[in-house]
């Protein structure tokens, strides 16, 4: 079992730090550190980004399709002309189209053909996919060998953390592979699968053990492993009913895929992580140290022990994670009131209805509160209701009542309490 370290903890540090820093005096040292520590929780924060990348017909939507446990993404001829496509978590199944240059739409369910009408840059599938909660495929589109379309692979491959590269077993790795390739940063290389395609076909599975010896021998530092893969076998085997048939899964390198992806991305979560507590301790705390009065002055250069007992003060772990969150979703509500004179009282009663809504759903699990505080979700339900209704009323004794609720709300989560090792993941799209 490879298992993806938490980040609550360093994210929540992360943010804090930046709390600590919002109202310094500018500098050009500060705001390099706040892009820097910004960064880091962004990193942290959402799902490790898996590319699929190939050559015409090398089969990567359909690696894809089997990661992802669903047929999402068209596969073999088509004529539906797509741009890259991110599968990634979502609570309900929905389409986003999207460009580089203005705000995106959304689509309830998945609607890859009206979403392509809109001529979009990109678009994002979301799926209920417990795995996809720590990993998103990135689906790009084919490249050629004789136009142009390599080049977009090349700058599509900047926006992931890890690749698959696609080869199509029959004529595997060709030279125009290679070139493409080879222009590819090595930081990217490292963190990259070299799939051997369509290892199911005879062809191909009777000169399988001598294609992979001459990959593993070409590969050099372009791939960290090679991994023959028969991908419509691989489904057909966890299609299997009453369960999977996992002697098929494995042989026919389902097993070894799945695991081979599932490393790369834990080893890439890891390093992320062990980057933003290496700035936390030698950089953050210092900078506080030496410029608040907040955080205790301990010594900057001393040993790391020090640095990380100082760490603990300055940045306690939050013992009420989903309270920190309440918090500073209400502290945005008044910071837009103050920014903006005009705000219409149903517009400031809305948000605070939305928000109430918000996490009175994710209260719905029950995990982040103390079990003889089952009660507060019904709290937060009946709360939303009495927003609603007050969007309906005028002067300003709404407005009061507004906050009113929201203070009890914030009262009754101060007294649910709760941990951060309950806290829920971060991660995802």
């Amino acid at each position: 079992m490879i298992d993806f370290p938490g980040t609550e903890k360093e994210v929540r540090q992360l943010e804090r730090f930046l709390t600590a820093t919002e109202n310094l005096p500018s500098s050009s040292e500060l705001d390099d550190l706040r892009t820097r520590a910004l960064a880091h929780a962004e990193r942290l924060s959402n799902a490790v980004s898996i590319g699929f990348a190939g050559e015409f017909g090398a089969g990567k939507s359909s690696l894809a399709n089997m990661l992802a446990g669903a047929d999402i993404l068209p596969t073999g001829p088509q004529h539906l002309k797509l741009p890259l496509v991110i599968v990634a978590y979502a609570e309900t199944p929905e389409t986003t189209v999207g460009w580089w240059n203005k705000e995106p739409k959304v689509y309830s369910g998945i609607t890859l053909e009206k979403a392509a009408a809109d001529n979009p840059d990109f678009i994002s599938v979301g799926l209920n996919t417990p795995a996809l909660q720590e990993i998103s495929l990135f689906d790009l589109p084919g490249a050629g060998a004789l136009d142009d379309t390599y080049k977009q692979t090349l700058e599509l491959l900047k926006y992931v953390d890890c690749a698959i590269w696609c080869t199509n077993g029959t004529n595997a790795w060709r030279e125009t592979e290679r070139h493409l390739w080879s222009q590819v940063p090595q930081q990217l290389r490292d963190n990259s699968l070299l799939a051997v395609t369509h290892a199911d076909l005879p062809p191909v599975r009777d000169a399988l053990d001598r294609v992979t010896a001459r990959l593993n021998k070409e590969k050099g530092d372009m791939f960290r492993a090679v991994v023959p893969i028969g991908t419509p076998v691989a489904v057909r085997a966890m299609e299997q009913e009453p369960e999977p048939d996992f002697d098929l899964w494995e042989s026919c390198g389902g097993q070894n895929l799945a695991e081979q992806v599932l490393q790369v991305a834990s080893e890439h979560r890891r390093n992320d992580l062990e980057s933003a507590r290496k700035d936390l301790t030698d950089v953050f705390l210092r900078y506080l140290a030496e410029h608040t009065d907040d955080t205790p002055a301990a010594e900057a250069g001393a040993d790391g022990q020090a640095v990380q007992a100082s760490l603990e003060t300055a940045l306690p772990p939050l013992d009420n994670p989903i309270l920190e969150d309440w918090l500073a979703a209400i502290a945005s509500i008044y910071n837009d009131l103050r920014e903006s004179s005009g705000i219409e009282p149903a517009a400031f009663l809305q948000s605070c209805q939305e928000i109430v809504e918000d996490f009175a759903e994710r209260l719905e699990s029950g995990d982040e509160i103390a079990p003889e505080a089952d009660w507060i979700p019904a709290e937060f339900e009946k709360a939303t209701d009495l927003l609603l209704l007050l969007q309906f009323e005028s002067g300003d004794a709404p407005l009061k009542d507004a906050i009113s609720i929201l203070a009890q709300l914030s009262d009754n989560l101060a007294w649910a309490g709760s941990t951060v090792a309950s806290a829920p993941s971060r991660t995802g799209t």
